[in-house]
C-alpha cells in the first residue's frame, strides 16, 4: 500500500513537471504585445511615426500619427539585457535596457534636437539636373524574407534601400520608385537618406522627416511610377559620392476583402553590377540582396564641377546588361522602360524593339511579354515588334469586374493599333493571344498583313483541348471560386476564360483571307485535330505540327519556332 502511493506521488511529480515544462514552453513561445506612445519631452504632444526596435533584431514597428504603438513579440525572442531604440528624425535617439523599458509606463519622451537652419543655394552655381539610380520596371524580384515574415509581426518598419554614386553637391528635387503590386488601399511611407559606410546605408543625412501616402487600387497590375515633389523639403547633401535612398514602410491599410494579405515590397530588376539592402525593422541589421536594383531613383540639380561616373548609367542599359550576363535579357523582357496605353477600364503595358513592319505578340493565358523571351530579340532584327501584357496581366491593369473574354482583348488591341497609328501589322498570338487574333482577324481582317498562330482553339471543352488540361483548370476554377482577394478573382476570371471561350464557329474562319501560319506541338494541349480543323477553314493557310514538341514550343525550342515564324512573314503571301 505503501508502495502504491510512493508510486503515485512518483506519478504526480512526472506529470507535474511535464505539464509545466510545456505550460513554460507554450509562454516562451506565445506572443506577446505591448502598447505605448510617444511623446515630446517639452510640448507632451505626440510624436508621429517613431521607429520602434530591438537591437540587432527583427523585431519593432512604428507608432502612429498620435503617436501609440503596439509592440509584438515572443518572449523566447528577447532578453532583459537586450536593448530597445526609440528613434525619429529631429529628435534624439532614446535607448534603454528591455527590461528597464518593460517596468516602465511606456510613455517614452523624446528630446528635439536643435534646429540648425541651413541657407540652400542652389542657384549660386551653375547647376544641371541629373537622375541617378533606375524606376521604369516592375519585374517581381524581392527579398526572400518577404515570403516569410512571421504572422505576429506587422508592415511597420520594413525598409529597402539602393546605393547609388551621386554628384558631391547636390540639391534633391523628385524621387521616383515603382510599386510592383497595389493590392491595398492606402499605404504611407517614409524616404529616407543615408551615408555609405563599409557598403551598408549608415548614418541619415535628413535633418526633415520625409513622409507621405500613396494611394491603392483594385486594379491589376503596376499603373504608374510614383513620383514624390522633393523642393519643398530643401534636402542638400554635400560632401558624399555615394548615398543609400531607402524607403520605410510605417503603415499599410489593406482592401475591404483582401483575403491574400501580401507583403508589400518595391520591385527590383537583374543587375550583376548593383546589390539592393532590407531590413525587417528599424534596429535589424541591413542584409544585402545581390544582383539586384532596386527600382528607385532620384532627380536632383547638381553643382556643373563635379561629375558623377557615367559608366554607373549606361550599366543600366540592356544592352550593356546583356553584355556581362546575355541570360539577363529575358529575365528583362517585359520590364524595360515600356508604354502604357489607355483602354476601357483600363490600362496596356507594351514594350517596342527594332525597326521595320510592326509585329505585335499576344502572350497565353496567365502570361506575359516575358514569355516571348526568346523571340523578342530574333523578330526584332527584321520587325518592329510591339509586344503586349494582356489587360489584368503582365503590368496590364484591368478595372473591370465583368468576366474576361477574347473580343475585350481583341477590342484592346484595336486600340492599342489606333493609338500607335499602326493601320496594318503582322500578329504572333499564342495560346490565348492565337484565340485573340482570331477573333481580331474575324473583325478586323484590313488590318492585319499576316497571322501566325500557335496553339490556338475555337472553343473550350474536351472536344478542342485535351480531357486532364480542362480537369486541370476545372480544379482551379474551383479552388478559387470562394477567394474574395483582388488577385484571386482576376485569376477566377482568367481560368473561366479557358473554360468558358472562345466560341469561334469553324464555317466563320471562311471569311477569312489573310495569309497565316498555324503552328502546333505533336504533343500540344490542343488536340491534333483541331488544330487540322483550323487549318481547313483559313483559306490558304500553312500548318506545321512540330514532331516531339508541345504547346511550349516557343520556349522549348525557340530555333525551330523563330525560323518557320521567320520563313513565313519574309515569305510570298502565298
Amino acid at each position: 500500500m505503501q508502495n502504491t502511493s510512493v508510486v503515485s506521488a512518483v506519478k504526480f511529480v512526472r506529470l507535474f513537471m511535464i505539464a509545466s515544462f510545456f505550460f513554460l514552453n507554450i509562454k516562451a513561445y506565445s506572443q506577446t504585445e505591448i502598447t505605448g506612445k510617444t511623446v515630446n519631452e517639452t510640448t507632451k504632444q505626440p510624436v508621429a511615426y517613431v521607429s520602434i526596435g530591438i537591437k540587432n533584431k527583427a523585431i519593432g514597428t512604428v507608432s502612429d500619427s498620435s503617436g501609440h504603438y503596439r509592440l509584438s513579440y515572443r518572449q523566447d525572442e528577447i532578453s532583459g539585457t537586450d536593448s530597445v531604440f526609440f528613434s525619429a528624425v529631429g529628435y534624439e535617439t532614446v535607448k534603454m535596457r528591455f527590461e528597464y523599458y518593460l517596468n516602465s509606463d511606456k510613455i517614452t519622451l523624446l528630446k528635439e534636437l536643435p534646429q540648425v537652419l541651413k541657407t540652400v543655394e542652389i542657384n549660386a552655381k551653375p547647376r544641371k539636373v541629373k537622375s541617378y539610380g533606375r524606376w521604369s520596371a516592375s519585374l517581381v524580384f524581392f527579398p526572400s524574407m518577404y515570403k516569410t515574415i512571421p504572422r505576429y509581426s506587422d508592415e511597420k518598419g520594413r525598409e529597402q534601400a539602393i546605393i547609388l554614386k551621386t554628384d558631391s553637391d547636390i540639391f534633391l528635387r523628385k524621387l521616383n520608385f515603382e510599386i510592383n503590386k497595389r493590392h491595398f488601399k492606402q499605404i504611407k511611407l517614409r524616404l529616407n537618406i543615408y551615408g555609405v559606410k563599409n557598403w551598408l546605408p549608415d548614418r541619415s543625412l535628413l535633418s526633415r522627416d520625409v513622409v507621405f501616402d500613396v494611394a491603392g487600387s483594385s486594379a491589376i497590375g503596376m499603373p504608374h511610377v510614383e513620383s514624390i515633389d522633393l523642393r519643398p523639403y530643401e534636402i542638400q547633401i554635400k560632401g558624399h559620392k555615394e548615398i543609400a535612398v531607402s524607403l520605410a514602410v510605417l503603415d499599410l491599410q489593406s482592401l475591404p476583402g483582401d483575403s491574400i494579405g501580401q507583403a508589400f515590397y518595391i520591385p527590383s530588376i537583374p543587375n550583376p553590377l548593383r546589390s539592393s539592402f532590407y531590413r525587417m525593422k528599424s534596429e535589424a541589421p541591413w542584409q544585402k540582396v545581390a544582383s539586384s536594383h532596386l527600382l528607385v531613383g532620384i532627380e536632383v540639380s547638381a553643382a556643373k564641377e563635379y561629375n558623377t561616373d557615367d559608366e554607373e548609367q549606361k550599366n543600366e542599359n540592356l544592352k550593356d546588361l546583356v553584355n556581362v550576363n546575355p541570360e539577363l535579357s529575358a529575365l528583362l523582357y517585359g520590364n524595360n522602360r515600356g508604354q502604357r496605353i489607355k483602354v476601357e477600364d483600363g490600362e496596356i503595358y507594351y514594350e517596342t524593339y527594332g525597326k521595320g513592319n510592326p509585329l505585335i505578340l499576344l502572350h497565353g493565358n496567365n502570361e506575359r511579354i516575358n514569355s516571348f523571351r526568346n523571340q523578342i530579340g530574333p523578330l526584332s532584327e527584321h520587325y518592329k515588334v510591339i509586344a503586349i501584357d494582356t489587360r489584368g496581366q503582365g503590368n496590364s491593369a484591368n478595372k473591370k469586374t465583368t468576366p474576361y473574354s477574347y473580343q475585350l482583348f481583341a477590342n484592346d488591341l484595336l486600340a492599342v493599333m489606333n493609338s500607335l497609328s499602326i493601320s496594318k501589322a503582322n500578329l504572333l498570338g499564342w495560346s490565348d493571344g492565337g484565340n485573340t487574333a482570331l477573333e481580331f482577324a474575324l473583325k478586323h481582317p484590313e488590318k492585319i498583313d499576316k497571322m501566325v498562330l500557335m496553339g490556338a482553339n475555337l472553343f473550350p471543352g474536351t472536344t478542342a483541348i485535351k480531357e486532364d488540361v480542362v480537369r486541370l483548370f476545372e480544379k482551379r476554377r474551383d479552388s478559387l471560386k470562394t477567394e474574395q482577394g483582388v488577385a484571386s478573382q482576376n485569376q477566377f476570371r482568367l481560368t473561366q476564360l479557358v473554360l468558358q471561350e472562345p466560341n469561334i464557329s469553324a464555317d466563320a474562319l471562311d471569311a477569312i483571307n489573310i495569309p497565316t501560319l498555324i503552328l502546333a506541338g505533336e504533343s500540344d494541349v490542343i488536340k491534333k485535330e483541331h488544330t487540322l480543323l483550323i487549318h481547313a477553314h483559313i483559306k490558304g493557310s500553312k500548318i506545321n505540327i512540330v514532331a516531339g514538341e508541345d504547346h511550349y514550343l516557343p520556349l522549348k525550342n525557340p530555333k525551330i519556332f523563330n525560323k518557320a515564324v521567320l520563313d513565313f512573314l519574309a515569305g510570298e503571301n502565298r
